[in-house]
């Protein structure tokens, strides 16, 4: 009798401690998925990006997409260098480019976000998307406090950084990324320059 007991016992024990392990092992599996959910844009454009722009158009960046893009994010004091690097890619076009914006005024109170936007309004003309949240442009890891040019090819993967000024150097560098992202063809064209092909020979 002694004995059956001590085995039940034992066996209660080692229920116990396979509970307690699953539960660890969920509680660990579950502290993962915030990590992956807050994937940042470091090296690709993984999901669409979605925001209202100083006009309150919704504007949408997504990939594959015609063509290559040129994205600017800057908080209040990094918007003061922007205009520089729009102006000399206005005046020496590299090819079929898309000028973008995405504005990080996460800190603007409520009250002031519709100032802020007619300020956009009256000074930009080119789409800014309003990050009033801030979260979208934390994904981008910009630097703060200065201009960020980011250039993303077709396909979303993003091709250069830039921050600062728009020197002669940075300049020569990003124009040369530039060169080098419209070399490169967007997936869906070559997924149907493929599927053409292969009607053409059944036929």
């Amino acid at each position: 009798m002694e004995r059956s007991q001590i085995r039940s016992r034992r066996s209660i024990k080692g229920c116990v401690k396979a509970i307690a392990s699953t539960l660890l092992l969920c509680f660990g599996l579950c502290a993962l998925v915030p990590a992956a959910e807050e994937q940042s844009f470091t090296s690709k454009i993984s999901q669409r990006i979605e925001l209202h722009d100083q006009h309150q158009k919704l504007q949408a960046l997504s990939f594959p997409a015609t063509n290559v893009t040129f994205l600017t994010i800057a908080d209040r004091k990094g918007s003061e260098q922007i205009a520089a690097w729009i102006t000399v890619l206005k005046a020496r076009p590299a090819g079929p480019i898309d000028i973008r914006g995405l504005a990080d005024v996460g800190s603007v109170p409520s009250l002031l976000r519709g100032r802020i936007r007619k300020r956009f309004q009256e000074s930009i003309l080119y789409p800014v998307m309003m990050d009033w949240s801030g979260d979208v442009c934390a994904k981008f890891r910009y630097v703060p406090d200065r201009a960020n040019v980011v250039i993303i090819d077709r396909n979303g993967r993003i091709a250069g950084r830039f921050s600062g000024e728009a020197s002669v150097t940075n300049l020569a560098a990003a124009f040369a990324v530039m060169e080098q992202a419209l070399l490169i063809p967007s997936n869906a064209a070559s997924n149907r320059l493929t599927m053409k092909a292969q009607r053409v020979a059944v036929e």
